[in-house]
């Protein structure tokens, strides 16, 4: 019981064993190294005393961070005491005891030290302990910043209750882009989208919270606001789980989300035009004064489980040299690149944000979360005028540079992968692709890189989806539309149709303008609609029309 305890509040490379000789045990060669011990004991065969000591009577412990330079052995291991005394197993253990009712048996003294290439890391894991310690001795929600072991909790708790999505190799997108292109496919969720990672890790760690003394989140029910992907994940989470959800949506928000999100069981309210007024509702409202809100990228919980995705990743593509994240709240960046980054420094994190609501790029120039005006944009998921303090924190550490990704792009990337990949995307789905596209910011700089980018969600109206396509064949130039000034006369009409028709285009629409011409009283001006196969099927379309001596408007 101990022993499970104990797995619960640190992660699996804490290894305990309850023996009066120190033991340890590789998990990285070369890397990582546990060292656990009862009190009073120390290793013989070490070159110097390990100075592991209780703190206040035993009541605490000290933790100590213990380094090695390198790969080390016996004669080489030396100890380096942490920068403070951290709140000991013990003492948790025994406060969680007195809170739970649990009756677990509190053991003797304990001491550990986690051993790691260099200072720095040793003691941002020993305040990793100690923030899981603090949670226990009762400190605030708010002040929790997430960690690599809070990632590393919420893949455990994920294990059963979200999907591992496919990260696959993209052939024409990879031509097209010009990169090894791979594509996480996380609209292959139960809800669509990658949300539904962050909303279980936090209703499980509320469940968790309210049988320490919590609020009873299955009494009081959650609330959220949001625009349809974070409120479908609790949606779907809190119906499994027995958690009562509110969600507060823009009036704005797409039908397809709130027609799920009642399906499912959730009570939907819609208020305000923005984001940011449904949010006011729901934090302000005196009907959820006593009910827990769930930020959907500002809560510590929702970020660890997103950064779930950054772990896949390197299992899927352990070579990978970029990943490309689109950005709203910040949420997904934040806890990707904290897991990434981590594991593997070197790996380049990248976001792509609509240049019509780039909070990121405006918090990185001002060095801190700044509100920005944001008009509409296709990707409405990513539509976010603030980010969150607790996101930018992390993203600012480790986040290498941010891009605004043009808007007309996001339907031609949606275009791309409903004919390539065969997949229907969102517009905050398809970002980070149409940041790669020809004309995108990211367009040749990451040329024969392995990239990969988050496709993260895909719930999208199919009236929306209709018009979306349609202005992804415009940006394509296989939908075009001019102008032509013609005489006035019989027969006019059909002459052009029968000059487009033998360049193989197709007539979408035709029609003629006599009321407001300002030229000669015998001319009109004929506003033409086609389908063309592409660039060079325009051209000799354009070509044609000249030969035959029309006097063209053609769009840039």
């Amino acid at each position: 019981r101990e022993r499970r305890f104990l797995n619960s509040l640190l992660t699996p490379r804490f290894f305990l064993q309850r023996k009066p000789v120190m033991r340890f045990r590789w998990l990285v060669s070369g890397t990582v190294l546990l060292l656990c011990s009862t009190a009073g004991s120390s290793p013989a065969y070490a070159s110097g005393p390990l100075p592991l000591k209780s703190a206040e009577g035993g009541s605490r412990l000290g933790f100590q961070a213990l380094v090695f330079p390198q790969r080390p052995r016996f004669g080489e291991i030396w100890g380096l005491e942490g920068k403070r005394t951290l709140r000991g197993l013990r003492y948790s253990m025994a406060l969680a005891k007195n809170r739970c009712g649990s009756g677990h048996d509190v053991p003797r003294e304990w001491e550990g030290g986690y051993l790691g290439l260099g200072r720095e890391h040793a003691l941002t894991m020993a305040a990793e302990v100690d923030q899981k310690c603090d949670w226990l001795c009762g400190k605030e929600w708010e002040e929790h910043a997430t960690t690599f072991t809070d990632i590393e909790a919420a893949r455990r708790r994920l294990k059963d209750n979200a999907l591992v999505t496919d990260c696959t190799l993209q052939q024409d997108l990879s031509r097209v882009t010009g990169t090894q292109l791979y594509l996480k496919k996380e609209y292959q969720q139960y809800t669509g989208a990658f949300k539904e990672r962050g909303a279980r890790n936090v209703l499980e760690e509320l469940l968790e919270r309210s049988k320490c003394g919590g609020i009873d989140v299955r009494d009081k029910g959650v609330v959220a606001a949001s625009a349809g992907n974070h409120a479908l994940g609790l949606t779907y989470h809190g119906s499994k789980m027995g958690i009562p959800v509110t969600v507060v949506m823009p009036l704005g928000a797409p039908m397809t989300k709130v027609n799920r999100c009642k399906a499912m069981g959730a009570t939907v309210i819609q208020h305000g035009e923005t984001f940011g007024e449904a949010k006011h509702y729901a934090t302000t409202s005196e009907i959820f004064r006593e009910v827990p809100y769930i930020d959907p990228f500002n809560d510590p919980w929702v970020i660890a489980g997103a950064g779930t995705i950054g772990l896949e990743i390197l299992e899927q593509v352990p070579d990978v040299d970029a990943v490309v994240v689109p950005v709203g709240g910040a949420g997904l960046i934040a806890g990707l690149s904290l897991a990434i980054k981590t594991l593997k420094p070197n790996v380049e994190i990248i976001g792509a944000e609509p240049e019509n609501a780039a909070s990121l790029s405006a918090a990185m120039e001002q060095g801190h979360p700044a509100q920005v005006d944001v008009s509409y944009t296709v990707a409405d998921g990513l539509s976010v005028p603030k980010i969150g303090q607790k996101s930018f924190d992390i993203a600012s550490r480790y986040v290498d540079h941010v891009v605004k990704v043009p808007e007309e792009l996001i339907p031609l990337a949606i275009l791309r992968l409903v004919e390539m990949e065969r997949a229907v995307l969102e517009g905050a789905g398809a970002t980070g692709v149409a940041s790669l596209l020809p004309g995108g910011p990211l367009y040749g700089t990451l040329d024969g890189k392995k990239v990969v980018t988050i496709l993260s969600g895909g719930n999208i109206d199919s009236t929306t989806l209709g018009r979306i396509i349609e202005r992804g064949l415009a940006a394509d130039r296989r939908l075009l539309r001019f102008q032509l000034h013609v005489p006035d006369r019989p027969g006019t009409l059909g002459e052009i149709a029968k000059l487009i028709g033998s360049t193989g285009a197709n007539i979408k629409d035709l029609y003629h303008e006599r009321a407001w011409e300002r030229g000669p009283i015998n001319m009109l001006t004929v506003v033409c609609s086609v389908e063309l196969g592409g660039p060079e099927h325009e051209k000799a379309l354009k070509d044609a029309l000249l030969r035959n001596k029309y006097q063209i408007a053609w769009p840039d």
